[in-house]
C-alpha cells in the first residue's frame, strides 16, 4: 500500500472504542455515526464525524442555541483538517492538524495505523488515555458509498 491508495472519499462505517484490557467494548457514538475523511492526491486531508442522532436546535436561528443544545452539538462533532503523510514501513498515517474542533488539536499531529482491504479503510490508534481508561480507537471507513 502507498500514499495513493488514500487518494478520495471515505465515508464511516463504524467507531469502536476498546479497552486495552479487553474489559469493553463501546460504540460511543452508536452503531451508525456519520462521517466523511478525505485524502486528496496534493497530501490535504479532511475529516468530519457526527453522531447521527443530533438533536436540531429548537431555535430557527443557526446560532440561538441554548446552552445545552450547544454542549451537545460540540460534543457530536469531530473534525480537523490539514495534511498527511503516509509511512509504508511501518503501515501509518500522520494527519497534521491545522485546523480542529478542539483547541488542543489544532497545530498538531495524530497518527493512525493504516489496514486497507480492498474498498475498506481501517484507522486505528496506539493505546492511549482517554478520561483515566487506557483504550484503542478504531474507525472503519468504506469508499464509494452515496
Amino acid at each position: 500500500m502507498n500514499a495513493h491508495d488514500l487518494v478520495g472519499t471515505w465515508f464511516l462505517i463504524s467507531f469502536v472504542v476498546r479497552r486495552t484490557d479487553g474489559s469493553e467494548i463501546r460504540e460511543p457514538w452508536g452503531p451508525t455515526p456519520t462521517g466523511r475523511l478525505i485524502y486528496t492526491a496534493e497530501g490535504h486531508v479532511a475529516a468530519v464525524l457526527t453522531k447521527p442522532d443530533r438533536r436540531r436546535f429548537v431555535s430557527a436561528d443557526p446560532t440561538g442555541g441554548a446552552p445545552e443544545e450547544i454542549k451537545e452539538a460540540f460534543e457530536g462533532l469531530e473534525a480537523y483538517a490539514g495534511r498527511y503523510e503516509f509511512d509504508e514501513s511501518t503501515s501509518t498515517v500522520r494527519h497534521y492538524t491545522d485546523v480542529a474542533r478542539l483547541p488542543s488539536w489544532q497545530g498538531g499531529s495524530v497518527e493512525r495505523f493504516v489496514i486497507l482491504q480492498g474498498n475498506e479503510l481501517t484507522l486505528y490508534t496506539e493505546p492511549m488515555m482517554i478520561r483515566g481508561v487506557e483504550v484503542v480507537l478504531t474507525l472503519v471507513w468504506r469508499r464509494g458509498l452515496d
